[in-house]
């Protein structure tokens, strides 16, 4: 769901800017797509819903990681690095949720902090979680194929990244002190060629985030979720047979 979703979000947000001028065609940034109403509505109500998913995969993560090292003799266990990838997860989660709700034009110094913990802290929730499969192979669900794609993923993603944050850099330092929105950057301007080279990687990095969470289907098809509900401070013998 939070692979299909997000696409969806950023290419529905992505026309409604274009149609209404309210950014420069030819790959803006994913959040000048979602800064300006009406298209900031759909970009905060459905990345909010992404951020809930997200908080579901990392949490069931967690607790598949946990339940198969106390069940199984396993070989290799990493509960400290469980736990940190947890905290990494749930501040990703919450950095996209930021993101959704801070828009970049009104709260930049806000939602460029949600940025940070959506793509650097959540990339790095990918690397430890790339470590871990490569680490416990004996995982049900788990396959060499699973691992690779993790593997690929993660090393472009951090090649993405870094190509993006020196172009922006370098792109910033080559406009000057010109006063333009980054969704009104276009030709004329000086740096645009590094600008699009970054708004490319920051599109990829993020398709790459989604791709990842679907490397975790395989594993998370062998789980059963089952919740129990008690009601407190009440006696059993009260309680119905049923």
């Amino acid at each position: 769901l939070f692979a299909a979703l997000v696409p969806v979000t950023l290419l529905i947000t992505y026309i409604i800017a274009v149609s209404d001028d309210d950014v420069y065609p030819f790959f803006p940034y994913v959040s000048d797509t979602g800064t300006l109403p009406p298209e900031s509505c759909v970009f905060g109500q459905f990345l909010n819903i992404a951020a809930l998913l997200i908080l579901i995969t990392v949490c069931v993560r967690y607790k598949q990681l946990d339940t198969f090292w106390s069940s199984q003799d396993a070989a290799t266990k990493f509960p400290k690095t469980n736990n940190v990838a947890l905290v990494m997860g749930v501040l990703a989660a919450l950095g996209l949720s930021i993101v959704a709700n801070f828009q970049v034009d009104h709260v930049k110094s806000v939602h460029i902090i949600g940025a940070f913990f959506a793509f650097i802290v959540g990339g790095m929730y990918f690397y430890i979680q790339a470590y871990i499969s490569w680490s416990t192979r004996d995982i049900p669900g788990s396959s060499k194929i699973v691992r690779v794609a993790q593997l690929i993923i993660c090393v472009l993603y951090a090649v993405f990244a870094i190509i993006g944050i020196v172009t922006v850099i370098v792109g910033k330092s080559k406009l000057g002190p010109s006063t333009i929105l980054t969704r009104e950057w276009s030709p004329e301007y000086a740096g645009y060629a590094e600008h699009v080279v970054s708004t490319v990687m920051e599109w990829l990095g993020t398709f790459l985030i989604c791709a990842f969470a679907l490397t975790f289907v395989p594993e998370f098809k062998q789980l059963n979720l089952e919740l129990t509900f008690k009601i407190k401070n009440v006696d059993s013998n009260l309680m119905p047979s049923a």
